[in-house]
């Protein structure tokens, strides 16, 4: 529980302070790729040390629930990628819509706020049932919810992508007239 509270004030922080510094958007993408790695080699290592407890204990659960997918590492290739296309534009002058690009960001970084942090919640949940139909009703709006912040964290990625294009193109056919 300790280890969730901290990487969700990390996760929030950590841009919070760089946007309210006025640094550019590339060191927000940056500031949220450096948490989610942190805190995503913290989980890995976490997850492979249960593997092996359970490897060793009981071979008949390492293919049931308990094997949790960590998507930390993915969402920092992401950020990061994404913050070095920004950083390069800022540097060369072709970033078209900086402020865009900062609400695309936090659209993106509060949605994959919700659909990789809600589901660490579920390790909190009293009874732990074997399958997701038996949890209690409460938890369909927390489905609901984490369903949501992944189409959101998804089209908000689409979009950012499309405005980082756009502003590569549109610098560089007014460069070539």
């Amino acid at each position: 529980m300790i280890y969730n509270a901290t990487f969700l004030f990390c996760l929030i922080v950590a841009p919070l302070v760089v946007n309210l510094r006025g640094w550019s958007p590339a060191a927000l993408f940056l500031a949220a790729a450096a948490v989610y790695i942190l805190f995503g080699s913290v989980s890995f290592a976490q997850t492979q040390l249960v593997l092996s407890q359970i490897r060793d204990a009981e071979p008949a659960y390492y293919d049931t629930y308990y094997v949790v997918g960590d998507g930390n590492f993915l969402w920092s290739i992401v950020m990061a990628a994404c913050g070095a296309i920004t950083w390069i534009q800022t540097r060369f002058g072709a970033m078209r819509h900086p402020d865009l690009t900062k609400i695309l960001f936090w659209i993106l970084h509060v949605s994959l706020i919700g659909s990789t942090f809600l589901p660490s919640l579920l390790f909190v949940v009293p009874p732990k049932p074997r399958r997701y139909i038996d949890y209690q009703e409460v938890m369909e709006t927390y489905a609901s919810v984490s369903a949501w912040s992944g189409i959101m964290s998804k089209a908000a990625l689409v979009a950012l992508l499309c405005l980082l294009l756009w502003s590569v193109t549109a610098g560089w056919f007014t460069r070539q007239r």
